[in-house]
């Protein structure tokens, strides 16, 4: 017997009832269900409904399920649509029809409202959490790797020498701003619809502040229609989490490259690596693939619910029952991406001798021409001027850094002795001590401020 079926003839097809149950994947709210629910018992007991012995019951009665729950000694039957009312029909079964009265003044609709933004504000503030360990990872490579001179890369193509702390302090910030959209996300989840009804709001006055206070919302739904129809909070979740795992992705496509035997810049801990079936000697970077191709999964969880809720009106359909699959698909997957991916960076072997053999003189081009640039010449003409001089070193198999001085004033007359200093690594990165820049002071600044950022 259902607990709605007092105005149907006849029993839903048995198609229909598989079709419509919710319960394998929603049963993942039990915790905010239960919450909810005991904030609930205390507002109607607040207003008379519940007395203080039944009160006492109730709570009994629901921390005892999901205590069962969590000792995996509940069981459901095939009348449990779903997870609010598997609960409800539990707590009745345990404590009679005192349980029957807690859905007084409550609709599914406020109830799975309110258990969805309970479970989104915590999953949010997991994944921060989460990020901010792996910007420590970050910050830990940072340190690390701070003597490491690196080519820096445009197109794929290198381009002018940083310091690999360079490159770890550019996650870093990115991910940072990621993080605020996580929190802005928190912020969009912190309302509470508890007490809106169906939609048009609750029939018995309950104190909707002091239950919000109880569950920990900041702000309670100003309107009772977009209390239970807003998931606006949901959609703009799985953007957050869709925009970290793009984020992410990019960067552990940098080190599946590197870690190519055409690179060799790095080499993955072996239990962050797996190996061939048929090739023994592969060692393949595993862990940062499945991270590259995770950030699929997320782009598509965003979509399939973005394209669901698209055609939903007001105030509450069927449909946003599929708002939870992709919501606790993205948020489970998210949170091993972050964790290994920060044990993949603490554990990562950076090999200085193949990156240092690496780097290419002609790195230092644009230092020629801003040498040039200094002396008074105008930049694109400096910039022509160089670019001569790259093609007379490809031609004739000259690296760019043994060409003397003379070779260089047949360029331009403006080359004078101390251009000799360009050809410095270290000279290099010096002219870029500017703030944000590649320069070694900079760096260290860049590293000093990550650190008070995540404390």
């Amino acid at each position: 017997m259902k607990m709605w079926d007092g105005r149907f003839s006849k029993p839903s097809d048995s198609m229909m009832e598989r079709f419509n149950n919710s319960l394998s994947f929603d049963k993942t709210l039990i915790a905010e269900d239960i919450a909810g629910s005991i904030a609930w018992a205390g507002a109607l007991n607040r207003i008379g409904i519940f007395k203080d012995d039944e009160l006492a019951l109730v709570k009994k009665g629901l921390l005892g399920i999901l205590d069962d729950y969590n000792k995996g000694e509940i069981k459901f039957t095939q009348q449990d649509e779903d997870i609010h009312m598997a609960v409800e029909r539990i707590l009745v079964e345990r404590i009679g029809d005192t349980g029957a009265r807690l859905h007084t003044g409550r609709s599914r609709n406020d109830q799975v409202a309110t258990d969805c933004r309970l479970y989104t504000k915590n999953a949010l503030k997991m994944i921060i959490d989460n990020v901010a360990e792996l910007q420590r990872a970050l910050i830990l490579r940072a340190e690390n790797d701070e003597q490491i001179i690196m080519p820096g890369f445009t197109h794929l193509q290198q381009a002018q020498p940083v310091v690999m702390s360079h490159y770890w302090m550019s996650f870093f910030y990115i991910l940072e701003r990621e993080n605020s959209r996580l929190e802005h996300a928190v912020v969009s989840t912190d309302m509470m619809p508890l007490g809106s009804g169906a939609m048009a709001g609750s029939g018995f006055n309950v104190d909707r502040k002091k239950i919000a206070d109880e569950l920990g919302f900041s702000t309670v739904s100003p309107n009772s229609m977009d209390g239970v129809a807003s998931r606006d909070f949901l959609l703009q979740a799985l953007s957050s989490i869709a925009s970290l795992g793009i984020t992410i992705s990019r960067y552990a496509e940098d080190l599946i490259l590197w870690s190519t035997r055409e690179f060799g810049f790095v080499e993955l801990d072996d239990a962050w690596s797996t190996g061939s079936s048929i090739m023994p000697q592969k060692k393949n970077p595993d862990s940062l693939e499945l991270i590259r191709g995770k950030s699929g999964r997320f782009v598509g969880n965003y979509m399939r619910f973005a394209t669901t809720l698209k055609g939903i009106g007001m105030t509450y359909f069927k449909d946003l029952q599929e708002d939870k699959e992709p919501l606790f698909d993205s948020v489970a997957h998210m949170e091993m991406v972050l964790k290994v991916f920060t044990q993949v960076l603490v554990t990562l072997k950076v090999n200085k001798e193949n990156i240092t053999a690496d780097l290419d003189p002609l790195l230092l081009a644009t230092d020629l021409a801003d040498y040039l640039a200094r002396k008074g010449m105008p930049f694109r003409l400096a910039h022509k001027v160089v670019g001569r001089i790259v093609a007379y070193c490809i031609d004739n198999k000259r690296p760019l850094n043994e060409l003397t001085l003379d070779e260089l004033k047949k360029f331009s007359d403006m080359y004078d002795s101390d251009v000799l200093k360009c050809f410095s690594w270290e000279e290099a990165l010096s002219n870029r001590n500017i703030y944000g820049g590649t320069g070694r002071e900079s760096v260290k600044e860049q590293i000093a401020c990550a650190k008070k950022l995540v404390g």
